[in-house]
């Protein structure tokens, strides 16, 4: 079955990876590398901004809980879930696999699961359980679209993805499932943050 999974991991990046070497140029970087950058940027908007101008304070409060799920949602896939299963299963990148273009320079680690993949679909399952369906399906998207040109540029096998996508989903579960408990975490931090006028 792994044969099999490879097999059709290659039948599916190979014409993908071949088009995007002659047509991508800067647009290949831009969203396979930078557009991950707009994740933080969400997160900050969320925590110092209300949903709507005529928000109350509790609903600002709010908000910042929403951004902490979303956080530790976020840190529960990336350097835990998914670096610990990468260290596990160390799979080459397809950048290495002959026949494949490597379009980004990019150290050969482990390539699966997929960090940004788990990362990004976390937050939006994590927003989506929130109840910010409109965030939720924002952040959903650009981890579609990332996620696509990581396979493009050869950084990720296409089960990379679906692995990443699946870690993401049960990250966010899994912070939706303990929120009472981490709530107690939630209300500490802005506390906090609260002493430091950062919230």
């Amino acid at each position: 079955m792994l044969e099999q999974l490879k097999s059709l991991d290659q039948k599916i990046l190979l014409p993908i990876n071949h088009f995007f070497s002659q047509h991508g140029g800067f647009l290949n970087k831009f969203l396979a590398e930078y557009l991950i950058y707009s994740l933080p940027l969400i997160l900050i908007v969320l925590w110092f901004r209300p949903v709507s101008p005529t928000a109350s304070r509790g609903g600002s409060k709010q908000a910042k809980k929403v951004a902490l799920r979303a956080l530790f949602a976020a840190i529960l896939a990336w350097p835990i879930f998914s670096n610990l299963i990468g260290h596990l299963v160390n799979r080459s990148r397809p950048f290495e696999v002959s026949g494949v273009h490597e379009l980004l320079f990019h150290r050969p680690t482990y390539s699966f699961p997929s960090d940004h993949a788990a990362a990004l679909f976390a937050v939006g399952f994590s927003f989506l359980f929130s109840g910010y369906r409109k965030m939720a399906f924002l952040v959903l998207g650009l981890a579609v679209v990332i996620s696509f040109f990581r396979v493009a540029t050869a950084i990720h096998w296409p089960s990379d993805i679906l692995v990443g996508l699946v870690i993401g989903l049960i990250a966010a579960y899994l912070i939706h499932l303990f929120d009472k408990p981490l709530n107690l975490v939630y209300n500490f931090i802005l506390k906090v943050a609260s002493k430091l006028r950062l919230a």
